[in-house]
């Protein structure tokens, strides 16, 4: 009976034996039951490469790239039945390969953004003077970037990039210059005001000059002067409808300043004169003085003295 005792007690020993061979023999394998292949279980990088080409297709790379695809699907495949030839070193390098043709399928390609727009052309007009007088010229200068040809309206045309030139409009203008490069067309304006000339200065037509005999540091008109005052009404009323300038002057006795109001006050009175005789309007008739500045004799003698102390009665064209 001690035999049989012995056998029963080498049974346990020999299935744990063959429980630890059996993991042992798993370790590093992954189960492939529901994948129609031979063995149940397969290393690792057999589900691995499975798993990369099945994530593959639902990612849709079969449709983007099908021929890249189909060939990792097939070195998957050739994988497996190269491991179940027995060449297991060869099938594992292969499922490896197939997994990481799966996972590198389709790469993004990189996309060149498209190059900046060119910039705009700026420009810049200006007119030195302004304003001028009608029958003057002024001077445009220009400048511009970024810019293949440019122009300049009105009457100019085609110019170069900067630069400038003279231009003698007869009337007010506002000349524009347009630029226009590959990144657009910008316009830059300057105004020319051209203002019409001044008046011409009245003519002279004919002269009188009156000696009336101003007292010193007088204007008031003395009764003896009368007749003189008279030959200036006759010498008015053959000018009907002209205009009239009375001018005063005096001689250098005395400031400047004294003198230059003194020659007003006394103008003003053969003015007013001439207004009270009904000769002439008010609207044609004007007085002024000069004092000393314009004397007709030597301001050293008393008689040139008496000649500078005067007014002059001026008729002028319209």
């Amino acid at each position: 009976m001690k035999p049989k005792s012995s056998a029963v007690r080498v049974l346990p020993s020999v299935a744990v034996l063959v429980l630890l061979s059996f993991l042992v023999g798993c370790a590093g394998m992954e189960y492939a039951g529901g994948m129609n292949r031979r063995y149940t279980y397969y290393p690792t990088e057999f589900p691995a490469a499975g798993r990369a080409v099945e994530k593959a297709r639902q990612a849709g790379k079969d449709r983007e790239c099908p021929v890249e695809f189909r060939a990792a699907e097939k070195m998957k495949n050739d994988a497996y039945e190269t491991y179940e030839a027995c060449r297991t070193k060869e099938g594992i390098a292969m499922a490896i390969e197939a997994a990481n043709m799966a996972n590198a399928l389709c790469p993004v390609k990189a996309v060149t953004p498209p190059p900046p727009p060119p910039p705009a052309p700026t420009v810049s007009l200006s007119a030195t003077p302004a304003a001028i007088m009608q029958g003057q010229c002024t001077n445009l200068a220009w400048s511009s970037a970024n810019a293949s040809s440019a122009s300049i309206a009105p009457g100019v045309g085609s110019v170069d990039l900067g630069g400038s030139r003279q231009v003698c409009p007869s009337s007010s203008t506002q000349y524009t210059i347009t630029a226009a490069g590959p990144g657009g067309s910008r316009t830059a304006a300057a105004n020319v005001t051209v203002n019409p000339p001044p008046p011409a200065a009245p003519r002279v037509i004919d002269r009188l000059t009156l000696h009336v005999n101003f007292d010193f540091d007088k204007s008031v008109i003395r009764t003896p002067d009368m007749a003189e005052l008279q030959k200036a009404v006759d010498f008015v009323k053959k000018y009907p409808g002209y205009q009239v300038s009375i001018e005063g002057h005096t001689d250098s006795i005395g400031t400047d300043k004294y003198n230059q109001a003194l020659s007003e006050r006394r103008a003003a009175a053969v003015k007013a004169h001439l207004l009270k005789q009904g000769v002439v309007d008010s609207q044609r008739i004007k007085s002024v003085g000069y004092g000393e500045s314009r004397p007709v004799q030597d301001n050293k003698t008393d008689k040139g003295r008496f000649e500078n102390r005067r007014v002059e009665i001026l008729i002028l064209s319209e």
